[in-house]
């Protein structure tokens, strides 16, 4: 049976806009379906969602990608920088959420509409759900990955002969689906004391 739930947090970050950086609080509330009858992949699934917002973007920057320069400046600084693809207005800071949210969430549980209101604006609560245009988010990028990834900051470049893996970062969060965890296992580490070879 689908479950209706509605879930509202709170989270501090800030934003780059107009050469100025300022430091804002959210309030957000959302409407939540669940899509599953297994109860540990729901739990995972809000699980996932809280650490994103209070691990992840809390004490963010958030800063249009277009200003990629700055983004990298602030990030180079010690800033934990998030890109998105328009100014960082709420209603754009409410669409990235509805759309990261939902991705990482993975079909388990999906949010059905999204309000978000902040102190620097003014207190307006901005409104989004399934039926709306999806705008500067319909371009695919790091808001439609089931990753922890949220900002296009691109990093160094590595030599040719390192093999780069690229985690979603949910396994060392212990944040993976249930059916994805192994179990533990009684595996014994055996060292080896082979002669060294004299000729």
């Amino acid at each position: 049976m689908n479950v209706r739930l509605q879930y509202d947090l709170e989270f501090l970050a800030g934003i780059y806009f107009d050469d100025c950086l300022q430091i804002n609080s959210y309030d957000v509330s959302m409407n939540l379906l669940t899509k599953t009858k297994d109860s540990a992949s729901t739990n995972v699934a809000m699980e996932r969602l809280k650490a994103f917002v209070h691990g992840i973007l809390e004490s963010t920057v958030f800063i249009n990608q277009a200003n990629m320069e700055r983004a990298e400046f602030l990030q180079l600084g010690g800033c934990n920088v998030t890109t998105l693809p328009e100014e960082p207005v709420d209603q754009i800071i409410g669409m990235m959420l509805y759309y990261k949210l939902n991705a990482i969430m993975e079909g388990r549980m999906v949010i059905t509409s999204l309000d978000i209101s902040s102190r620097l604006g003014d207190g307006v609560w901005y409104q989004h759900d399934e039926e709306d245009s999806a705008g500067p988010f319909v371009p695919d990028g790091w808001w439609h990955k089931a990753s922890i990834q949220h900002e296009t900051i691109e990093p160094e470049q590595v030599p040719g002969n390192i093999v780069k893996v690229i985690s979603t970062g949910w396994h060392e969060m212990a944040l993976e689906w249930p059916e994805n965890t192994l179990p533990p296992s009684d595996n014994i580490v055996v060292y080896g004391k082979f002669p060294r070879n004299e000729k």
